[in-house]
């Protein structure tokens, strides 16, 4: 069953009040509220209630307002429709990716990639991944289990093949492999175009608002997302049951043509992207949706769609 406004509404003035207590010199801000991932990834600003603050209470994404939806812009470079990826701006495993048209919006559109060893490999062997590859390369079957070299990377041990994040450098992705020595470069180590790629595959939803969405298991603030939700002519604005303790709050989001307020939620169930999807305003202007637990909601419940 979903929470109540009274009860869901209390549990975030509680949240916020928490969080601007840490704010004072414990707080975490991979904690803080809202959708920050998607935020860092559109390169949007964070505004801050106080200097000393710890957690945005919303962002300035303003300068998504003027692009055109004639041009694809990943990292700040801009693509005329036809124009191929640099380099520079792609991930190992975007191949082939073209400027193309997507309901009337600029978007890249790039080639399915289809790894052969994504296949089951027996327990006895593994691929050996080059972190500047989408694919992994050499399958290796050691004859004993212990002659698999192994990298000790903050702590832990890792075997051949197996995919790590140095804590001292979190903006790359590697690999051990034979020959690391604690150095993160190639062909162990690349530091990526991009964390979740909304602007190079999702310049749709960017342009008309829709939201991305989330598993419950996932973490909006750290998680890209799995999904957006896009608005449909059975959406509606659920507005904030106000009580004298709630904190006034100078933040909206946008959804579509729909406006929110801090704390508004958005109805369920409206299409299949919303079902069990609870998407409240806590941190402009992008709302925060997230799936509910499958304890808290059956996504097999649900009227028919038209869409």
């Amino acid at each position: 069953m979903a929470l109540t406004h009274s009860f869901f509404f209390g549990v975030l003035y509680l949240s916020f009040t928490v969080l601007n207590i840490l704010a004072d010199g414990e707080c975490d801000p991979s904690t803080c509220p809202g959708p920050l991932q998607y935020y860092k990834d559109l390169k949007c600003k964070p505004i801050y209630k106080t200097p000393d603050s710890c957690c945005p209470y919303k962002f300035d994404c303003d300068h998504l307002k003027l692009r055109s939806k004639e041009k694809c812009i990943v990292n700040d470079h801009e693509y005329a429709k036809g124009d191929s990826l640099k380099d520079e701006d792609a991930n190992p495993c975007d191949i082939s990716c073209t400027c193309d048209e997507t309901l009337g919006v600029a978007q890249f559109s790039c080639a399915a990639v289809d790894c052969p060893e994504d296949g089951y490999i027996n327990e006895t062997c593994y691929a050996r991944q080059n972190a500047a590859d989408c694919c992994g390369g050499e399958i290796v079957c050691p004859e004993n289990p212990e002659d698999r070299p192994t990298c000790e990377v903050d702590g832990k041990i890792y075997k051949d093949g197996e995919y790590f994040k140095p804590s001292s450098e979190p903006n790359k992705n590697c690999y051990c492999g034979p020959g690391y020595t604690g150095q993160n470069i190639e062909p162990f180590c690349k530091t990526n175009a991009y964390e979740c790629g909304a602007e190079l595959h999702h310049a749709y939803e960017i342009y008309n608002d829709c939201v991305p969405t989330y598993y419950s298991s996932q973490s909006p603030q750290n998680d890209c997302s799995v999904a957006y939700r896009c608005q449909n002519d059975k959406d509606e604005v659920i507005k904030r049951l106000k009580t004298p303790e709630d904190p006034e709050m100078d933040v909206t989001c946008k959804f579509g043509n729909l406006i929110m307020n801090y704390g508004d939620e958005l109805n369920q169930a409206t299409g299949y992207s919303s079902v069990c999807v609870k998407c409240v305003c806590e941190v402009g202007p992008v709302p925060t949706c997230q799936r509910l637990p499958d304890s808290e909601c059956d996504v097999t419940v649900h009227p028919p769609f038209d869409e």
